[in-house]
């Protein structure tokens, strides 16, 4: 066994803290990963990795260790990145995370496209809300939406969404008719709990006055396909981005309501770690989507 492929072993086990992850991550046997990792430390007459009968982590010395092979696999990477680059085609893994309703409605057609383009390129794509640690679980990229926390990233705006409150037109039909904001406060709202704060929706008037309406949630979900099915049964007011419900309110299941109010814009981004030689393959797939959204996307033309 090589000492690489060793050093391979030993570094996915110490990111991913387990056996069992490492060895799905590199496409082989538990029992291969930790025999790498045994013969790691037989050969260095060191032990890396205390075990438990319920956790693994590092020592003292296996930190440093860790440390020096996790530099000397990205410099790797990068001089075999800066080969492939030298070249006309794209190869290889491209890890993606991107937020699950989206990803569904609006990456899989495009991740078709893109693997119809590049044949020799691998897919391994996670649709979650949950933010990632693109670095510590090995995503080459992800989609996010919203307002970005993570400075150590590079991130490239790709498009925007706007949100948009709707409800379905027997709800709608069942009230006076909305002018403003403060109408909707004591109607049920559809809210998604994932926003930091989910029950005040920011609006600016048609006089460019600007406001918060606090809603009262019937329901909130972590989810916004939830919201908007929710929605379209009549049971209540939600206020999502527009890629969510666009084809609801152009088919007619779903109603703008104060259309004359703009309520908040988030921006899209596709965000990758910071590295020497960015990989062929990731630079291609940002490029391609900021091609195919745009400035304006698609799940803009809405009909109402």
């Amino acid at each position: 066994m090589s000492q690489i492929e060793e050093i391979r072993a030993f570094v996915m086990v110490v990111e991913t803290g387990s056996l069992t992850q490492a060895a799905e991550r590199l496409g082989i046997a538990v029992s291969a990963v930790s025999r790498r990792l045994k013969d790691l430390e037989l050969r260095l007459g060191a032990p890396l990795i205390q075990r438990t009968t319920r956790r693994m982590y590092l020592n003292e010395v296996g930190q440093g260790f860790y440390e020096r092979c996790k530099a000397v696999l990205d410099e790797l990477e990068a001089a075999q990145q800066e080969v492939l680059n030298s070249g006309g085609g794209l190869g290889g893994v491209l890890r993606i995370s991107a937020p699950l309703s989206f990803g569904v409605s609006h990456m899989s057609s495009a991740i078709s496209q893109f693997m119809h383009a590049h044949p020799d390129v691998r897919i391994d794509m996670d649709l979650s809300d949950k933010r990632v640690d693109l670095v510590a679980e090995g995503f080459d990229l992800a989609i996010r939406i919203g307002v970005l926390s993570d400075s150590s990233l590079i991130a490239k705006k790709i498009s925007t969404v706007r949100n948009i409150p709707c409800a379905s037109p027997d709800f709608v039909s069942r009230h006076p008719p909305f002018k403003k904001p403060e109408d909707l406060e004591q109607l049920p709202a559809l809210v998604y709990s994932n926003e930091k704060t989910p029950n005040d929706w920011r609006y600016r008037g048609p006089d460019g006055k600007t406001g918060v309406l606090r809603v009262k949630p019937r329901l909130s979900a972590s989810n916004g396909d939830v919201l908007r099915e929710a929605a379209i049964a009549g049971l209540g007011i939600t206020c999502l981005p527009n890629f969510l419900h666009y084809d609801a309110i152009n088919n007619g299941l779903l109603q703008p309501v104060l259309p004359d109010y703009e309520w908040a814009e988030l921006d899209v981004y596709a965000v990758y770690p910071k590295t020497t030689i960015l990989p062929k393959r990731t630079r291609a797939f940002v490029d391609f989507i900021s091609t195919r959204y745009g400035k304006d996307p698609y799940w803009n033309k809405i009909h109402a």
